[in-house]
């Protein structure tokens, strides 16, 4: 397999202070390259074998699900996991079929960080630094999250099978505890290849633990950056002054109650700049939303059926750990589609500040060209910056419909099965 050269990074894109934790784990799948590392047609491979038994995996859970209709309580248990890893395994495929994309807008958000770093503005620096931060807490928050839960879920069907070992015959379907795999390894008298299923799907697991909130906070970090870089230009339209050399009576109101003037050709750089790194920002977001929002758009169909399920298998178990792990399943499950929704809605709005922030400047004190300028600024803020999955918008009222849908169907499903 030849590797392109658009699909390696520079080393430097791993060193990134805001990219590099979140990136590691798309590494370590085999999904990203860098310049220096070695053996990089076997780390290709490895990732190609992890999706493809991520995708075995898969269809096996769709017989299972086949074998099990009609039963709600079972469907509902291998529901959550089924509809997970399907729109993973379709994010990946996506990626694979556009890496050079994905890549590329990889690359123009290390070269945007690069340039907040070189330009080293006290300012800039803070808003860099502050959400950094925020980044390093939310992944935090969010690993910790997915890790308990999978491995809550690995562990307790081993104690399940130990626990009722010597009496399989006098234990519910509940407490036998879902086998995936029963499929691929028909059960007999004596042999239910207990030690097979469950190595294969902690393999499975152990890969999901790490593609999942590996792939879901690498798309949050590049949409935490087009917040970062919305932030520096409202910063850098609001306060102008602060960004060159002015003359020593700039600020002082003369006995007709006027200014003296500014420096207009310097002042009009720093608005053209402006405009450029807007017109950067949008095409950023844009392409950010095209390279998200047909997984986005399934997660709006697919999510509301996941939780709902995940609602009805927590009302119906007897299990207070089968609970802890259903509760555990739903936080995860809100947190992913509530991190999409919020910072696609926190885009919007800091976009939309940035015609005030102009405003707000000292135009007063320029000449008619430079204002001129700052006028085209202020009239292409006005179109507003709206992330969207086809038809769905990305917003805090989308989340809460996905919410609300939940919820009505898991009451329907469960006067169903009351």
């Amino acid at each position: 397999m030849e590797l392109k050269e658009e699909w390696i990074l520079a080393d430097e894109v791993f060193e990134n202070p805001l990219l590099r934790s979140n990136l590691l784990g798309l590494k370590y799948y085999g999904l990203l390259l860098h310049d220096t590392q070695s053996f990089k047609k076997m780390h290709c491979f490895r990732g190609a074998v992890f999706t493809l038994s991520m995708v075995l995996f898969n269809f096996t859970q769709y017989i299972d699900l086949g074998q099990v209709w009609g039963s709600v309580s079972d469907m509902t248990a291998n529901a959550a996991t089924t509809l997970l890893f399907t729109t993973t395994i379709f994010r990946i495929i996506f990626f694979y079929v556009h890496r050079t994309r994905f890549n590329n807008i990889i690359r123009l958000a290390n070269e945007g960080i690069k340039r907040i770093v070189k330009d080293a503005w006290v300012d800039e620096q803070k808003i860099l630094i502050s959400n950094v931060r925020y980044l390093k807490r939310l992944s935090v928050v969010f690993w910790s999250c997915a890790l308990i839960t999978a491995n809550t879920m690995c562990v307790f069907s081993l104690v399940q099978y130990f626990m009722y070992e010597r009496s399989p015959d006098d234990r519910s379907e509940e407490e036998k505890g879902g086998c995936i795999l029963r499929s691929w390894y028909p059960t007999s008298p004596g042999n239910d290849h207990f030690v097979e299923i469950y190595l294969i799907q902690l393999y499975i697991m152990y890969v999901g633990q790490l593609i999942v909130p590996s792939w879901h906070m690498f798309i949050v970090t590049l949409m935490i950056y087009g917040r970062i870089e919305c932030n520096v230009l409202n910063h850098r339209v609001r306060s102008l002054a602060r960004y060159h050399k002015v003359h020593e009576a700039e600020g002082i109101p003369t006995k007709s109650g006027s200014f003296d003037p500014v420096d207009n050709p310097e002042r009009r750089a720093l608005i053209i700049d402006c405009v450029k790194r807007q017109s950067k920002l949008v095409a950023f977001t844009r392409e950010l939303e095209q390279l998200t929002r047909a997984a986005v758009f399934l997660d709006f169909v697919v999510f509301s059926v996941l939780l709902c399920a995940l609602l009805l298998e927590a009302s119906i178990t007897t299990s207070v750990v089968q609970m802890f792990i259903d509760i555990c399943y739903i936080t995860t499950m809100t947190t992913i589609l509530f991190l999409y929704y919020w910072h696609a809605n926190e885009i919007n709005v800091c976009a939309n500040q940035l015609s005030m922030s102009a405003y707000t400047s000292d135009w007063y004190r320029y000449d008619r060209t430079t204002n001129q300028m700052l006028q085209l600024f202020i009239m292409y803020s006005n179109r507003p910056l709206k992330m969207h999955a086809f038809f769905i918008t990305m917003s805090l009222d989308t989340f809460l419909a996905i919410l609300r849908a939940s919820y009505s169907y898991f009451t329907i499903l469960k006067q169903l099965t009351d």
